[in-house]
C-alpha cells in the first residue's frame, strides 16, 4: 500500500470532510492531477461500522507491516555477512536480492557439500525425467525435492525470460516452443540453479564468468 492510499483509508476512518483541497494534500505524485477522481471514487455511503472495521483492518495491516519491517531488517544483518554471494547471485539475470537471500537460505554459500551441479538440482527437486530410455517411457514430471526453492527459482524465470537479449530468455522460448511453458519453466529454474552453483563455487559474478568463458573461447 503506498502513502497516498494510506492516507485516503485514514480520511475515511477520521470522518474527515473529503474536499478537493484534503486531498490534494493527502496524495502524492501523479495522483495531485486525478484530485475530481478520486472525489468522485470516495464518494458513497460511509457508516460508522464501516469506519469502525476500516479502522481494525487498517491497525491489522500496520501490525504485520512492522513485523516485516522488523523480520527485513534483521534478514539484511544476516545478509551483511554474505556480501559477495549475494553479490554473485544478484548479477544473475532474473535473480534480486530477495531471490538471492532465498537461495543463501535454502543452500547455504559452501558447494563442497554439493558434489555437482546436478546433486543440486536434483536435491532441489528440479531434475525432469527423461522422456524414453531403452524404448521404455518414463514420466517427465519433477521430483519433490526443496519446495521454497523449487517456488523462488520459478518465479525467477517470469523476470528472466522477459530480459531481451538473454541466452537464458532465449533458452526459455526455445523450450517453450517445443513443449509448452511449464516445461520451459521447470527447465529454465533447472538451468538457473546450475549457474548459481557454478558461480558461487568459482567466486564469479555472471558477467565475470561470461568474460572469462569468451576470452577461453578465444584463446582457443
Amino acid at each position: 500500500m503506498g502513502a497516498s492510499g494510506r492516507n485516503l483509508l485514514q480520511l475515511l476512518i477520521d470522518e474527515t470532510p473529503l474536499t478537493p483541497r484534503m486531498i490534494h494534500q493527502s496524495v502524492y505524485t501523479s495522483l495531485k492531477r486525478k484530485v475530481p477522481q478520486l472525489l468522485e471514487a470516495l464518494d458513497g455511503y460511509f457508516s460508522a461500522h464501516h469506519r469502525f472495521m476500516l479502522g481494525q483492518s487498517l491497525e491489522i495491516y500496520d501490525f504485520y507491516q512492522k513485523q516485516i519491517d522488523c523480520l527485513e531488517e534483521r534478514m539484511n544483518g544476516y545478509l551483511n555477512l554474505y556480501d559477495r554471494p549475494v553479490e554473485i547471485l544478484d548479477s544473475i539475470p532474473g535473480i534480486d536480492l530477495i531471490t538471492a537471500s532465498v537461495i543463501i537460505a535454502e543452500i547455504g554459500v559452501d558447494m563442497s557439500q554439493f558434489p555437482t551441479a546436478g546433486h543440486l538440482a536434483s536435491w532441489a527437486g528440479l531434475c525432469p525425467g527423461n522422456n524414453e530410455s531403452a524404448g521404455k517411457k518414463r514420466s517427465t514430471k519433477i521430483r519433490h525435492g526443496n519446495s521454497y526453492l523449487k517456488r523462488c527459482l520459478c518465479q525467477t524465470v517470469f523476470a528472466a525470460k522477459k530480459q531481451k537479449g538473454s541466452p537464458l530468455a532465449e533458452r526459455y522460448y526455445q523450450i517453450q516452443s517445443r513443449r509448452g511453458p511449464q516445461k520451459a519453466t521447470i527447465a529454465l529454474a533447472h538451468q538457473l540453479l546450475k549457474i548459481a552453483y557454478i558461480l558461487l563455487k568459482e567466486n564469479l559474478t555472471y558477467q565475470e564468468f561470461v568474460l572469462q568463458k569468451r576470452l577461453l573461447e578465444t584463446s582457443q
